[in-house]
């Protein structure tokens, strides 16, 4: 059986076995999924700087590669550090861009929707689109790049920044809910603008925290829509298969 790690690159599980449950949905029970975080880093509900990320990240690729994992995703949607663990890593290493840029171009021109909040001290939360036309570039899937466009998200009124896990579970709760809600409110009509004006045939929903909610999305257009978890398990869970056998 093909076994594939995606790696939660946060300080915090108290995603893993949420993701880890829509990652085995998506590819079924003929592979094994094993979600693991970044213990090593600070605990906190968003992605820190990658100066803080990419060691403990790229320590935990080659970890899952000498665990014997046939392929190994990281749970992203602006696929940090996937570069650096391909060059690092024999065992295929994928991210949910990557994913989404194998998948999206068989529907033709694809639009991207990604958070729109704002990045705190520490933190590296993308403030404009530029790397998304960096990842379809690296990709080679510019030409089919439609138009993006941020999901306002607010940030929680109080967040917790130190105290240790279960302060920061709050606010990581808080931060999941506020991303639920904005996707849910705020998406359709932002879809709906991207299929319509910006004539995408697929779009890809760029934030794993939205993943298993993008069904008010999925009726307000007519278009494949990308979930992120899934989308980055099916593949990853393809290169598992291609090396096992």
């Amino acid at each position: 059986m093909p076994r594939i790690l995606l790696i939660d690159p946060l300080g915090t599980d108290m995603h893993v076995e949420r993701d880890r449950r829509i990652a085995q949905d998506a590819v079924g029970a003929g592979t094994e999924v094993v979600v693991r975080h970044l213990a090593a880093l600070p605990v906190s509900a968003y992605l820190p700087a990658e100066d803080v990320l990419f060691s403990p990240l790229l320590r935990a690729v080659r970890e899952g590669a000498e665990d014997g994992f046939d392929a190994i995703g990281i749970a992203c949607a602006s696929d940090p550090a996937v570069r650096e663990a391909k060059a690092l890593s024999r065992t295929p290493v994928t991210g949910p861009f990557e994913a989404a840029a194998r998948v999206a171009p068989s529907f033709g021109r694809f639009s991207v929707m990604y958070p729109g909040v704002a990045s705190g001290p520490g933190e590296n939360l993308p403030q404009d689109a530029n790397w998304i036309r960096r990842l379809a570039r690296e990709y080679g899937v510019f030409d089919l790049l439609g138009p993006c466009a941020p999901v306002p998200v607010e940030r929680p009124d109080e967040e917790v920044t130190a105290g240790g896990p279960e302060q920061a579970r709050v606010t990581g709760e808080k931060v999941l809910a506020n991303m639920t809600a904005s996707i849910r409110n705020a998406g359709p009509a932002i879809a709906e603008r991207l299929w319509r004006d910006g004539e995408a045939e697929a779009i890809f929903v760029a934030c794993t925290f939205w993943s298993t909610e993008l069904d008010p999305i999925r009726k307000a257009v007519p278009i494949p829509i990308l979930d992120p978890i899934q989308t980055l398990a099916r593949y990853t869970a393809l290169l598992a298969t291609t090396i096992s056998r």
